[in-house]
């Protein structure tokens, strides 16, 4: 068997290694990010949210359009036809890593117009100001909608890294 060439070799590198990075990325954020602005008064905790939000949605999805791009290249390149099995995985691979924007639209999306609206409320308040968290229903407190967002971004990473697992099979299968 002829070695494949080096832009397929490539190709199958960038987008294993770039899926699995967002998944790392954004599970990091869950695990010990989240962890960590918990820890502070509502109105620091909205802004540290907010900010950690602005950067992750600029580098998570442009790093993931990266593996997405060299997956689907890589199930029409080298395979030419969703007919054979390592092309159906390969789009599978790019198909997975895509559904962290669905995810985020639909389940996270509720979540992320409450914490938007709380980093406005708040983005102007003192440090000692503790009053605006008074009286909410269960759940509706910052710290509670971080805590859930970290959860559902946790669950979020799954996708990328299934696509990671299955693209790194296709390959060394």
């Amino acid at each position: 068997m002829a070695p494949l060439p080096a832009a397929i070799r490539i190709a199958q590198t960038v987008g294993i290694t770039t899926s699995a990075w967002v998944a790392g990325s954004i599970l990091s954020i869950s695990l010990f990010g989240v962890h960590s602005i918990l820890l502070a008064p509502s109105p620091v905790l909205a802004r540290q949210w907010q900010s950690s939000f602005d950067r992750g949605k600029i580098i998570n999805p442009a790093v993931a359009l990266v593996s997405i791009f060299s997956y689907a290249w890589l199930s029409y390149k080298l395979y030419g036809t969703l007919n054979h099995p390592k092309a159906e995985m390969y789009a599978l691979s790019a198909l997975l890593t895509f559904g962290i924007w669905p995810w985020t639209i639909i389940i996270m999306m509720p979540t992320n117009k409450k914490l938007f609206k709380k980093y406005a409320e708040m983005k102007n308040l003192s440090v000692e100001e503790k009053a605006t968290e008074v009286g909410l229903p269960k759940g509706e407190s910052t710290k509670e909608l971080v805590d859930w967002w970290g959860v559902l971004n946790a669950w979020r990473s799954v996708m990328p890294l299934a696509g990671a697992v299955l693209g790194l099979w296709a390959t060394l299968n």
